[in-house]
Parts: structure tokens; sequence; C-alpha cells
């Protein structure tokens, strides 16, 4: 509150400024003649407007270049129209007169309007690109993620359960444990206390998620079973889980059609949603997240599918393998 205080205390000090200057310079032209209202003198007013504010916001969108352009041209002719009423008032003129001339005819109080228009107006434009300073950030920290909640099935001894019981293991995932860990809508609380096997893939989900557009991230293996998880609201994760492989096998059936093969990654955009399904090593990771023209989510699920992969490498090493069912059974 008190910023947006102080960014209007200076908004309404430069346009009184505006306003004073061309008042002194009255009725003095400095050389110039009274101009008519016209379309093309708006049109190139928009122009110079967009100019400005590209060279403040260069990864602005189009849409957010024409609404700071338009607001922009409002604000110069609220400039005039006030003016023109000081006009009438000082002058006593008509006040039709008067507007006119302070909107569309004298030029030196115009252009004077016209330049300082969007340097005056820079705090309300930065407002409309508040992803910038997100974007220009080289680099993602690793190291501040949220803390998680992990549920983890405890070990079953091995005199219990023999290996010779269970010779043919459906998945190279099946001995780690699953954990499913959620993660909090207030991430003020760093990532800590990381110990046990599968904190990895939590690591991972976990760091998808504080982006704030992300409404679940899960790990799965190649049967579909859920290793990880993170998620906003009431999202059951079980139920998600197995939709990684239903997209990813439908792709592929499609692409065989085709002659296509080596499948990586699926990215969906909807109408209002975005969903990625990656392959990375050995297992599945799908983000299901809000859709908006913003790299940074691009970048955290590229930097946590190193994650995982580094973590499935160490963790697995040569059992990392899609098809690992295959290898343990027996030929007949």
């Amino acid at each position: 509150m008190e910023l947006n205080g102080q960014i209007n205390r200076r908004i309404i000090i430069f346009s009184l400024g505006a306003i004073i200057l061309p008042l002194v310079a009255f009725p003095a032209r400095l050389g110039t003649e009274i101009a008519r209202a016209s379309l093309f003198n708006a049109l190139y007013e928009l122009v110079y407007f967009g100019v400005v504010i590209y060279f403040f916001h260069r990864r602005t969108t189009l849409l957010k270049l024409v609404q700071g352009a338009g607001m922009c041209l409002i604000y110069r002719l609220a400039l005039g129209a006030v003016f023109g009423l000081l006009l009438a008032a000082v002058y006593s003129m008509q006040v039709r007169v008067s507007l006119t001339l302070g909107m569309s005819g004298y030029l030196p109080a115009i252009l004077f309007h016209v330049v300082l228009a969007p340097f005056i107006l820079k705090p309300v434009l930065s407002q409309l690109n508040p992803e910038g300073s997100e974007r220009r950030s080289p680099t993602i920290p690793l190291k501040t993620t949220p803390k998680v909640e992990e549920k983890s099935i405890p070990p079953v001894a091995a005199t219990q359960h023999p290996v010779a019981a269970n010779p043919h293991p459906t998945s190279a995932f099946a001995a780690p444990r699953r954990v499913e860990a959620t993660v909090s809508p207030k991430r003020t609380e760093s990532f800590s206390g990381i110990a046990r096997e599968a904190n990895g893939f939590g690591r991972a989900v976990s760091y998808i998620c504080e982006h704030v557009s992300v409404n679940l991230a899960v790990v799965v293996d190649s049967e579909g079973l859920l290793l990880a998880g993170s998620k906003r609201g009431q999202i059951d994760l079980e139920e998600w889980a197995p939709l990684a492989l239903l997209l990813v096998d439908g792709s592929q059936q499609v692409l065989q059609r085709g002659q296509m093969n080596g499948l990586e990654k699926v990215d969906l955009m909807l109408k209002e949603k975005r969903l990625i399904v990656a392959r990375p090593e050995g297992c599945y990771l799908m983000v299901v997240a809000e859709r908006h023209d913003d790299d940074l989510l691009n970048i955290r699920i590229n930097q946590a599918l190193e994650m995982i992969g580094r973590f499935a490498t160490e963790r697995y090493g040569s059992k990392m393998n899609p098809n690992a069912e295959r290898i343990h059974v027996p030929s007949a």
C-alpha cells in the first residue's frame, strides 16, 4: 500500500508539471501551427508509445504492448483536457475552443504531453508485465524447494518374503518404496531432512510445483504405479498416475502408423490447461498446469527431468530399463 501511494503521488506531481509548463508558454506556438484532429496523428502516437514500452519491457507480449499504448494515449488526452480547462479559466476562452486546443490543436503542449506520457506512466506500465523480472532470471535455484510431507511403506523383512517367492518382478521400480509428497500452497519452508531412497523423485515433483500455475506433478513407473507426487488442491494422485501411460501409449500408436518413433515428450495445450508427459530414465513424469505464456515452467520441467535422471542412475544403475520385466521372464 505504501509503494502504491508513492507511485500515485509521483504520477500526480509529474502530471501537474506536464500541464503547468505548457500553460506558461501559451499562447506562444514556438514556430508551430495550429494542428487539426486526425486519426493518423493518433496512430503515430500509438506507434511512439509502443516503441517506448517495448524499450522498457523487451519480453512483453503484443497484447500487453497494445494495452500499454492505449493507456498512454488515454492519459495524454486526459492531460490535454485538463490543460484545455485551465486555458478556459485563465484566458476566459470558450470551453469548446480551449479543449480543442489542449487535446489536438496547440502543438507545443501536445508534443510535450506525448513525449512525457510513457515515462510518467512507467510504474503503471511495469505492473502490466509482472512476470518480466521472473523471466529475466538467468538461473533457477535448486536448493530452495518446499518442505514436503512424506508417507513411505516400511521395508519388508527378507525372511518373510524371500527372493525366490517372486521370480517375476513386474518393474524395475518394484524395489523402492512409493513416496507421495504433497506441497502446501504457502511455499515458505525450505526442503530439508532428505534421507530416504525415493526422495530424488519427491524433490523433482516438489520443485515443479513451486511454479504457481502447476496443479499436479507425478512420477510413475512403467506399470503406472505412483512413485512420487505433488499437488495443489483436492486432487487424487492415484487416479491421475495411470493416465501418463495411457497418453504415451496412445501417442505411440499414432506415431507408429506414420512410421515414426523415439517419443520423448507429449505436450498438450488445452483451452485453459496444459498437460505434459515426459519420459526420463525408465519412468514417466506428468505435469498438469494452468495455460500461461511463460517459459519458466519449461525450465523447471527440464531441470526436474535432470534431477530424476541423476537420481535414477545413481540409485538403480543398470536396472533402469523400462522393459525390465522381460529380462526376468524365463524362456519356455
